[in-house]
């Protein structure tokens, strides 16, 4: 019987594999650890982050509240709007520890609202004309026959029907796209919608920003002679007469008096409005007075800038109320 212990190259072997466990189990707690450490980091970073984007939600929230009311006093106060009303003009600044949120107001009454284009249905008899949206387009200077496949496209794009109208384009022409598609048959949900029409390519929707706009089909406001710009020229041209031309439709915006026009009776006085015979006007585009009212509002903190485009509308009883409101990607 051998009584003898291990040998002490037995011992050193088995010392050695000890020491090799040992390490291994560190390197792996080591490992944990670091994993668990970046983890923890992780959701600190992400927690801040959420509660700074909450933050910023919830201060375009308020904002978006503020806007309304700032509006309803306006209203309150009966105040006639200008294209020189400081509340297009002076922005309000809200500040605090974790950002700054800024409302600017603007006129978003004097638009072509798309949706509102007659497509020769039932539904939609009182609706915009295709003639004024073709006049609007031509005004923003493109050629009669380019303005005239524009309109026919929309209108084949929202209509529920398969045949393209003289200039327009229904599936067969979306289908031989890159990306086969076939067109909704339904109104847009929003002007960028209007990218995926035939023709509308980006020189084209440069020159139509700031005269076409997307609303409930039924919203076909009439214009506020005392808001437009020069550059809306073609916006009160188109809707008004086809009498009128863009080059005296700038000529009326240049010449308004200060403060604006009391009444549309007396913009019916100009001379370049005088000369067009009644049965030629359409007197019920025109307005001394906004029904829309939009308001961008930033939220800016250490996350990043928050954009939030929002639009009112003036109501019966002349209080503004929320319409619409989306995000916007500066």
């Amino acid at each position: 019987m051998n009584t003898t212990g291990p040998t002490p190259h037995r011992r050193q072997k088995e010392r050695g594999a000890t020491l090799l466990s040992v390490l291994l189990i560190i390197t792996l707690m080591s490992a944990a650890a670091l994993a668990a450490t970046d983890a923890l980091a992780r959701s600190i970073s992400v927690s801040r982050l959420s509660s700074s984007r909450a933050d910023a939600f919830w201060g375009i929230r308020g904002a978006v509240t503020v806007a309304g009311v700032m509006l309803d006093e306006l209203a309150g106060a009966q105040a006639a709007l200008t294209a020189d009303s400081s509340i297009f003009h002076e922005p309000t600044v809200f500040t605090s520890s974790r950002g700054t949120i800024t409302v600017q107001l603007y006129e978003a009454t004097n638009c072509f609202n798309l949706n509102a284009l007659k497509l020769g249905g039932v539904d939609d008899s009182g609706g915009l004309p295709p003639g004024q949206l073709s006049r609007l387009l031509e005004g923003a200077g493109l050629f009669s026959s380019d303005a005239r496949h524009l309109v026919d496209a929309l209108a084949d794009w929202m209509d529920a029907d398969a045949s393209p109208r003289a200039a327009g384009a229904e599936d067969a022409v979306y289908r031989g796209r890159d990306i086969p598609h076939r067109t909704p048959g339904q109104r847009l949900v929003s002007l960028s919608d209007v990218r995926a029409v035939e023709g509308f390519t980006p020189d084209v929707l440069a020159r139509i920003a700031g005269l076409v706009c997307v609303r409930a089909p039924s919203d076909h406001a009439p214009l506020n002679l005392n808001t437009l710009s020069v550059d809306q020229a073609p916006l009160l041209a188109a809707r008004f007469s086809s009498q009128l031309s863009v080059g005296e439709a700038e000529r009326l915006i240049l010449a308004r008096p200060d403060g604006g026009w009391l009444s549309v009776d007396e913009f019916l006085l100009s001379r370049d409005v005088a000369r067009i015979a009644p049965e030629l006007r359409n007197e019920s585009a025109i307005s001394v007075r906004s029904t829309h009212i939009g308001a961008m509002i930033r939220a800016s903190s250490q996350s990043g800038t928050l954009t939030i485009d929002a639009v009112f509308s003036r109501g019966p009883d002349g209080q503004f109320a929320l319409m619409s409101s989306h995000r916007r990607s500066d």
